[in-house]
């Protein structure tokens, strides 16, 4: 059944990219198959980078593996992808069985270096690259612009700029752009206005195929939630979040804090948008994470318990 809304969540990746305890391949199986026995409908299952930049993400081709040894279908691009950073790292992904991947890229030129090592100009030429490789091959990619309200070395990002860059990438043929608040930077009238820009088809690629709009959004200086309810009242109707609200980026200073999963839902839940997700057991995946963490995660609604009943708006 589809939903209104689209909840991909990226604990297996962005959750523990961050953290310093590595889990194992078979803890980090057991989790996507937690969130997908809750119904989250979509799942991004790791990153195919360098171990030696990000031991985090080390054996993601196994944690493939296993997934598809366990009779889950990769090349179903509703519902698995990856993060890669190059073309490397496409041939990597799409060799354990993923039929979509995602790249990233900063909007602004000090995180891009800094993360990167390279010019935005350069980011846009690689993709090229591998958009065509991955039309060829029939994979779907999305592209993340990070940094898409605010960057830690460059400070405010114009929403012109990202509107531009936006329009690069759907020209290059991209089926999701996910607009990135990396640092947690974004306040909601920012967010509402950056939204309503790129939901308008027209100013960013008229007579183009128009690519899902998602929300990445962090909680870093606790606005994660309210840029959450703005983008989704100017239009938004998928995000990306973290179980138990683990995450952040390891190359941005103070990138903590992913907006949680189930905090998400809970707030979705009480407007009446509905995510076919299963709250109770979604708790209970963040629950048995906090014990392979061996610690309490920062999600909030698992420890005040949810409010089941909907409640909307007058």
């Amino acid at each position: 059944m589809q939903y209104p809304i689209l909840i991909t969540d990226v604990s297996p990746r962005d959750g523990l990219q961050n953290e310093p305890e590595i889990l194992p391949v078979a803890v980090r199986v057991a989790l996507i198959e937690r969130l997908l026995a809750a119904g989250v409908p979509r799942i991004e299952l790791g990153s195919f980078v360098n171990p030696k930049q990000v031991p985090q993400m080390a054996g993601s081709a196994e944690v493939a593996a296993e997934l598809q040894a366990h009779g889950h279908e990769l090349r179903d691009r509703r519902r698995f992808t990856a993060l890669i950073p190059n073309m490397k790292g496409y041939e990597l992904a799409t060799a354990a069985g993923l039929g979509h991947v995602r790249l990233v890229l900063a909007a602004s030129e000090g995180l891009n270096q800094a993360n990167f090592k390279r010019s935005v100009a350069d980011s846009l030429a690689d993709f090229a690259h591998i958009a065509a490789r991955a039309q060829a091959d029939g994979i779907g990619f999305g592209i993340a612009i990070g940094a898409a309200f605010g960057c830690p070395f460059d400070g405010y990002v114009a929403p012109e700029r990202v509107r531009d860059i936006a329009a690069h990438l759907i020209a290059l043929g991209a089926d999701e752009l996910i607009l990135a608040d990396t640092t947690g930077m974004a306040v909601p009238t920012q967010v509402a206005h950056l939204s309503r820009i790129l939901l308008d088809g027209g100013t960013i690629g008229a007579g183009l195929a128009q690519p899902i709009i998602t929300l990445h959004l962090h909680n870093t200086r606790n606005t994660g939630y309210a840029n959450a309810f703005a983008a989704w009242q100017a239009g938004i109707r998928s995000f990306d979040a973290s179980l138990g609200g683990i995450g952040g980026c390891p190359f941005a200073p103070r990138a903590v804090g992913n907006i949680a999963t189930e905090d998400t839902v809970h707030m979705l839940n009480g407007i009446g948008a509905a995510t076919g997700i299963d709250l109770a057991a979604l708790i209970a995946a963040a629950d048995w994470l906090s014990e392979q963490m061996h610690k309490s995660l920062p999600a909030l609604v698992g420890k005040a318990e949810p409010v089941f009943a909907q409640v909307t708006a007058p």
